[in-house]
C-alpha cells in the first residue's frame, strides 16, 4: 500500500512539476509586452478627397520674401473623407500655417506652404499631420502632399502619406483635391 501511495504521490509531482512550463507564460512579460503581443500593424490604401476652408477673420501669414508683398490666411478649418478613415467633422478639424514661400518657376509664380493639421473624424478618431503643398498661382493648379504622424482612439500609432491629386483652388479661396496614398494602423485585438 506505501508503494502504490509513494508511486500516486511522485506521479501527482511529475504532472504538476510538468505543468509549471505550460501554465500562462504571460506571467512572465511585462505589461507593454503583453499588449504589443495582442496587436498587428497593417498598411492601407487610402483614396478620398480634402477641402480647406481658410477662416477670413484670422490672421494673416506673410510669406517669404517679405519683400514680395504675399499674404496668406494663418488658419482655418478642414473637410473630407478618406476611405479608410473616414469623414472629416469640419467644425473641429482645424490647419495652421508654419511657412510660406512665393518661387518663381518657369510656369510662373508658386506659393509652397507648409502647414500643421489637426483632424478629427466622425468616428470619433483624432490624427495630427502636416500638409506640404504648391499653389501655382496662373493655373490655379494645387500638388503636393500630406503626412500622418499621430492619432488617438483607433488611429493611435497611425503613420503614412497621400499625395494630392487633381488640386485647385477655388473661388473662395480655398483649396480642394482628391488624395491617394497609404497609411499603417496599429490594430488591437
Amino acid at each position: 500500500m506505501k508503494r502504490v501511495l509513494f508511486l500516486l504521490f511522485g506521479v501527482l509531482i511529475l504532472a504538476v512539476s510538468c505543468q509549471d512550463n505550460f501554465v500562462d507564460p504571460e506571467n512572465d512579460l511585462s505589461p507593454i509586452e503583453k499588449s504589443a503581443k495582442f496587436e498587428k500593424i497593417k498598411t492601407f490604401e487610402v483614396k478620398g478627397w480634402t477641402q480647406i476652408i481658410p477662416d477670413e477673420t484670422a490672421p494673416m501669414f506673410e510669406c517669404m520674401p517679405v519683400e514680395a508683398g504675399v499674404e496668406m490666411c494663418s488658419s482655418g478649418w478642414l473637410a473630407g473623407h478618406l476611405n479608410i478613415l473616414g469623414k472629416v467633422v469640419q467644425e473641429e478639424s482645424t490647419y495652421e500655417k508654419l511657412y510660406c514661400e512665393l518661387m518663381m518657376t518657369p510656369e510662373g509664380p508658386v506659393i509652397y506652404n507648409e502647414v500643421s493639421a489637426e483632424l478629427q473624424f466622425a468616428t470619433g478618431g483624432h490624427v495630427s499631420g502636416f500638409g506640404f503643398v504648391w499653389i501655382n498661382t496662373v493655373t490655379g493648379e494645387v500638388t503636393g502632399y500630406a503626412e500622418y504622424v499621430s492619432g488617438t482612439g483607433r488611429f493611435e500609432g497611425i503613420t503614412g502619406t497621400t499625395q494630392v491629386v487633381n488640386g485647385k483652388v477655388l473661388p473662395d479661396g480655398g483649396l480642394y483635391w482628391d488624395s491617394e496614398g497609404e497609411i499603417t494602423l496599429v490594430l488591437k485585438d
